[in-house]
C-alpha cells in the first residue's frame, strides 16, 4: 500500500477542528469493477485475448500471467485510466487485485507496474492481433441461443489524432492534422463491436475494408447459413469493389452516395417541386423522395439510387443513397439509412470519449492496434453492464455515465482467513442498480452479452 502522510489543508469548517488526511486502510474508489469481472467471467473476453498472445517470457521469470496483464489493462480503461503509467499506483488497489485474481493484502500480491504493461503492448505482433480479432466474433456468435433472422451491420471510421513519432501516422487533408484512421464495424441493434481495425493516417475511408467485410460475412454465414445480412455506411464506403463484394456475398447494402453533375441534373426537377412545397408551408421546409437507376462509369451495371430532395429556409439540401433493397424511397432513407447515425456514430463517440480509443501513443503501429483491441474488450464489457441494467435508469446510459455511477463506488476491502469482505458505503445512490445488475449477470438472458 502506498502511504502518504500529507494532510489536505482546509479551514472552512468552524464547528470543530477539521483534519483531512490520506488513510492507510485498504480502500478503493472503483468497487464497480466487481460487476465488470462478473461479466468478463461469463463472456471470457479477457481470457480469450490472452489466449491469442504467444507467450515469449521464460517460465521461471513469469510473475504475472498474460491473462492477468490483459485484465489489469482492460479494467483500468474501464475505470478511466487510459495510460499504462497509471498501473504503477493502481497495482496496490485492493479492488484491482481482486478482479485480477489476487488477494488484496496490503503491501503484497502487487499487480504489474507500467514497465511490465508497456512490454506487453510492444511485444504483441500481427499474428497475435489476428487471433485476438476472432475472439470478438466468437463471443458475438455465442451470445445467440438461436440463429437470428437478420443482422444489420454498420461501418464507419474516425480520426485519432497523433502527437508524436508514431509509425504510419500521417497528415490527413480533410481532418487537417496528423492522425490514425481506425474503422469500426459493429452490429446495429446492440452496438457490439465486431471489428475495430487501425489504419494509416492517410487512408481513404474505404481502404482495407473489403478484406474485413469479406471475413465478417464468411464468419457470420458459416455460423448461420440462412441469416440475412444488411450493411449500412456513409458515402466514403460506396466504392465499386465494396458494392460488388456485397452483391456477390448476397448482402444487402444501404450507403450514402456523393453528388455529381449527373445526379444533380436528375434531382433538379424534384428539388424544384420541393421548393414550391416549401414556399406553401409555414415552416419553409419540404422533403420529397424518388428513386432512379444509375450507373457510374466505374460500375458494371446500373444500381438503384434513392434521392432525397429537401428544401430548407437556407436553400436546397439534396442527398443520395445507393441500395440493393426494395423499400419505398422515404422508408428506406428514414428507417434504414438515417438510423445509422445512432447505431454507428454513437459507439464511436463512446469509444473515443468514454474509453479513450484515440489514445494511441505507442511508437509501433502494431502496438497501437493492440491498444484498440483492449479498448474494444473494455467496450464489450461495458455493453454487458448496460444490457444487465435493463429496466433501470441506467438502461440507456453511455460509458461515461456507467463509469461515474456504477464503477466509481467507494469500498473498503478486508481480508481474513475465511473470506474477503468488500464493504460499500451505506448511502450509495446506485444501490438498487448494483443489486439488479449483479442478479442479471449471475442469471444472463439468451441473446445478451451479459
Amino acid at each position: 500500500m502506498l502511504e502518504c502522510e500529507t494532510e489536505l489543508p482546509l479551514d472552512f469548517y468552524q464547528l470543530r477542528p477539521l483534519q483531512v488526511q490520506f488513510s492507510d486502510l485498504e480502500l478503493s474508489s472503483d468497487a464497480g469493477l466487481l460487476l465488470v469481472r462478473q461479466a468478463d467471467e461469463r463472456l471470457g473476453v479477457c481470457s480469450g485475448l490472452a489466449n491469442g498472445i504467444q507467450e515469449w517470457r521464460e517460465p521461471s521469470k513469469i510473475i504475472h500471467s498474460l491473462e492477468q496483464l490483459v485484465r489489469q489493462r482492460v479494467y483500468q480503461l474501464i475505470g478511466g485510466y487510459e495510460d499504462a503509467n497509471d498501473s504503477t499506483v493502481l497495482r496496490h488497489d485492493p479492488i484491482y487485485k481482486l478482479v485480477c485474481d489476487r488477494l488484496p493484502e496490503a503491501g503484497a500480491n502487487l499487480l504489474a507496474s507500467q514497465p511490465t504493461i508497456t512490454r506487453l503492448e510492444n511485444h504483441v505482433d500481427k499474428r497475435d492481433n489476428a487471433r485476438m480479432r476472432n475472439v470478438f466474433m466468437d463471443r458475438f456468435i455465442a451470445s445467440y441461443a438461436e440463429p437470428p433472422n437478420v443482422v444489420v451491420l454498420d461501418i464507419d471510421g474516425w480520426d485519432a489524432p497523433t502527437y508524436g513519432a508514431q509509425q504510419l501516422s500521417f497528415f490527413h487533408g480533410y481532418y487537417g492534422h496528423h492522425m490514425y484512421y481506425p474503422v469500426l464495424l459493429n452490429e446495429a441493434s446492440s452496438g457490439y463491436p465486431l471489428v475495430l481495425q487501425l489504419r494509416a493516417g492517410n487512408s481513404h475511408p474505404g481502404k482495407g475494408v473489403a478484406s474485413l467485410l469479406r471475413w465478417t460475412f464468411w464468419r457470420l454465414r458459416r455460423a448461420w447459413p440462412g441469416v440475412s445480412i444488411k450493411l449500412r455506411a456513409d458515402s466514403g464506403f460506396a466504392l465499386p469493389e465494396l458494392l460488388t463484394l456485397c452483391e456477390r456475398a448476397q448482402v444487402d447494402y444501404v450507403m450514402g452516395f456523393r453528388r455529381n453533375p449527373v445526379l444533380e441534373r436528375k434531382i433538379q426537377p424534384l428539388l424544384e417541386q420541393a421548393r414550391v412545397v416549401a414556399c406553401l408551408n409555414e415552416s419553409g421546409k419540404a422533403r420529397l423522395f424518388d428513386d432512379v437507376y444509375y450507373a457510374a462509369s466505374s460500375w458494371a451495371h446500373p444500381r438503384r439510387l434513392v434521392m432525397k430532395a429537401e428544401w430548407l429556409p437556407k436553400g436546397p439540401n439534396p442527398r443520395f443513397v445507393v441500395t440493393s433493397l426494395d423499400l419505398p424511397p422515404q422508408a428506406l432513407y428514414d428507417q434504414m439509412y438515417v438510423q445509422r447515425g445512432a447505431t454507428s456514430e454513437h459507439p464511436i463517440k463512446e469509444l473515443k470519449l468514454g474509453l479513450q480509443a484515440k489514445r494511441l501513443s505507442c511508437r509501433q503501429f502494431i502496438a497501437n492496434q493492440f491498444r484498440l483491441l483492449l479498448t474494444q474488450a473494455a467496450y464489450v464489457l461495458m455493453l454487458s453492464l448496460r444490457q444487465a441494467a435493463t429496466g433501470t435508469r441506467l438502461a440507456q446510459s453511455q460509458v461515461n455515465r456507467l463509469r461515474s455511477t456504477l464503477i466509481k463506488v467507494a469500498a473498503r476491502v478486508r481480508v481474513s482467513t475465511r473470506r474477503v469482505l468488500v464493504e460499500l458505503a451505506a448511502y450509495v445512490p446506485c444501490a438498487p442498480e448494483l443489486r439488479r445488475i449483479a442478479h442479471h449477470l449471475m442469471h444472463p438472458q439468451p441473446g445478451t452479452f451479459s
